[in-house]
């Protein structure tokens, strides 16, 4: 397998010789939450604006559901780099 080198030679690498998983997965879970948290804020805004106590269960409820979503988006995440590094490894054995 070619050294990885440059990220973005690496997103126009056509014959995917180069693997760019491990160097984006941190951006893609500082997505995920960042996202998470916008959403839970903007809920609980709305929630705000219509009632108090539409607010405070939109909140509670999305402070929950974000902390779901945050280790179902990890899993998910770690189980990308699982199938990337059994790839490598099949590639090195059967390519030595």
């Amino acid at each position: 397998m070619p050294e990885d080198k440059n990220f973005f030679a690496g997103l126009v690498d056509f014959s995917f010789q180069q693997q760019i998983m491990r160097r984006i997965v941190k951006v893609l879970y500082i997505i995920g939450i960042l996202a998470g948290g916008i959403s839970v804020v903007t809920y609980a805004v709305f929630g705000f604006q219509q009632s108090p106590a539409e607010g405070l269960i939109n909140l509670v409820a999305g402070i929950v559901s974000l902390f779901v979503g945050i280790l179902i988006w990890r899993g998910m995440l770690e189980v990308a780099l699982l199938v990337q590094r059994i790839a490598e490894s099949i590639d090195r054995a059967t390519h030595s």
